[in-house]
């Protein structure tokens, strides 16, 4: 039977891996798990809806820090499907070297064939305005 109704989708991964003023292939992370499975990906189109990024170990950030991100189809970072989002990270209350942002994205997406070969993840880069840090944890939240 086919699937009837909206389907929300949380694609979570726990990473540390560090962040700085500047993109890098290095400091970014492959986005997998979006839908319901694998063999499934090819066939589905999304909406991609909330991005959220955990942070720790903040340290010489300025006054107002922001983190900008970027989604792309590729693992070096220049076949961009959401451009640059920058949003101000909010630091923890007791904890102010911990943060997030969380970004509304609202962007229709679907796993497409380019030149023969299935594109079947995103890529998440970032980089903050000035400092460093660790990302932590990172949720997509799509819809079906």
């Amino acid at each position: 039977m086919a699937k009837v109704g909206k389907f929300i989708n949380n694609s979570a991964h726990t990473v540390n891996i560090a962040a700085t003023n500047a993109y890098a292939v290095a400091r970014s992370h492959n986005l997998t798990n979006l839908g319901t499975s694998t063999a499934d990906r090819p066939n589905r189109a999304y909406v991609l809806k909330t991005l959220y990024v955990k942070m720790d170990s903040l340290a010489g950030l300025s006054a107002t820090p922001t983190l900008t991100v970027r989604l792309t189809r590729d693992a070096n970072g220049n076949d961009t499907m959401v451009g640059d989002v920058t949003a101000a990270i909010s630091l923890g209350v007791t904890t102010a070297t911990e943060g997030a942002i969380t970004v509304q994205i609202d962007f229709d997406y679907s796993h497409n064939n380019i030149s023969g070969q299935v594109v079947n993840n995103l890529h998440l880069f970032w980089k903050l305005d000035q400092g460093t840090g660790n990302v932590r944890r990172i949720e997509l939240v799509t819809e079906e």
